[in-house]
C-alpha cells in the first residue's frame, strides 16, 4: 500500500538531474509539475539553471509537457517563458491531467518520467499512472514534501537506491 507513495529516484532539484543519467534511464518524455518543483510558487520568472536544463532536454530529443494543478495568467508566462506547453487544472492525482498531458507529446511512444516535490499529488498520481516518478526537494519546503518530510520520507519507503 505504502509504495504508491515511494518514487523510483530522488534529486534535490531538477537542475541537479543529469541529462546523461536521463539518457541511461531510456526516458524520452517527462512530465513536469510547475510549483515549488519548477519554480517557487507564486514566482512566474525562471532561473538560468533551470532554463538551461530545459534547454538541454530538448537538445537531446526529451520531450516535456508542464503538469500544474493551478493554471490562468501565472501557468501561461511560464509555459511561454520555458517554451513548453502546460496543462492547468490537472487535478492531482487524479488521472485525467496525466492523460491530458500524454496528448501534448509529439510522440507516443517511448518511457514517461514524472518530477514533482509531492507525494500526495505527483507520486501517487503518476504512480496510479504506471509512470516512472522523480522525487525532488520542494523549492519552499512546504506540506509534505518539505525538508523535514523529504528526509523521514525517503528512509521510510525508498523503493530506489
Amino acid at each position: 500500500m505504502l509504495k504508491i507513495f515511494c518514487p523510483d529516484f530522488r534529486f534535490d532539484s531538477i537542475a541537479s538531474i543529469p541529462v546523461e543519467w536521463l539518457k541511461k534511464q531510456q526516458v524520452e518524455r517527462v512530465i513536469l509539475d510547475v510549483d515549488n518543483t519548477l519554480l517557487p510558487r507564486d514566482e512566474v520568472q525562471l532561473d538560468a539553471d533551470v532554463l538551461n536544463w530545459l534547454e538541454l532536454l530538448r537538445k537531446n530529443e526529451i520531450e516535456i509537457v508542464l503538469l500544474s494543478n493551478n493554471g490562468g495568467e501565472r501557468l501561461r508566462k511560464i509555459s511561454e517563458a520555458a517554451q513548453i506547453e502546460a496543462v492547468s487544472w490537472a487535478v492531482k492525482p487524479m488521472p485525467w491531467g496525466f492523460k491530458r498531458a500524454l496528448k501534448r507529446f509529439g510522440r507516443q511512444q517511448g518511457k514517461v518520467l514524472v518530477i514533482g516535490d509531492q507525494l500526495l499529488t505527483d507520486v501517487l498520481g503518476a504512480k496510479r499512472m504506471g509512470f516512472t516518478v522523480l522525487w525532488v526537494r520542494s523549492l519552499q519546503g512546504e506540506g509534505i514534501s518539505n525538508d523535514k518530510n523529504y528526509k523521514a520520507n525517503r528512509k521510510k519507503c525508498w523503493c530506489a537506491g
